[in-house]
């Protein structure tokens, strides 16, 4: 004879100050969508402009290229990366609001385990773009430093 546990059917039930709290949340995940969306195509529109006047860029007196340290070009190339890795995070809170709203009108527990889900994607991009970030400082930094201690050694 099987035993049922009690938390064989265990669901989680949301009390009314928590929908409202997830429904407040998720408004401002579609505000910030929505910024992150425009951002991210003045980034895509800045790159590919950079891609394209690449050649200017590098030719002028000053530039980065004419220091010997990165074409017009590869920034750009740079940018755009980065404007594409952008758009997941994005994505995720946008799937994030969809999901939540849906789940806290319908209280569907399944809705809802797929919002977290969303919110979960978010902070793992999130994360990982920090991680980067944090690389690309430490990098820069080195980049300038040597840099900079090559013009004073001229």
């Amino acid at each position: 004879m099987e035993e049922n546990s009690n938390f064989a059917s265990f669901e989680i039930q949301l009390p009314v100050e928590a929908k409202n709290f997830l429904n407040t949340a998720s408004g401002w995940a579609l505000f910030l969508a929505i910024v992150g969306t425009i951002v991210i195509l003045f980034s895509l529109l800045g790159s590919l402009g950079m891609l394209i006047a690449s050649s200017t860029i590098d030719s002028a007196p000053g530039s980065l290229a004419s220091m010997g340290i990165m074409s017009g070009a590869t920034m750009g190339l740079l940018f755009l990366l980065f404007t594409i890795t952008m758009f997941f995070p994005v994505l995720y809170l946008y799937k994030f609001y969809s999901s939540t709203q849906k789940a806290v009108k319908s209280d569907d527990i399944n809705g809802m385990t797929k919002s977290f889900k969303d919110l979960k994607g978010y902070f793992l991009w999130s994360g990982i773009l920090t991680i980067l970030s944090i690389i690309l400082y430490i990098v820069l930094i080195v980049i300038t430093v040597s840099s900079a201690s090559r013009l004073s050694g001229m």
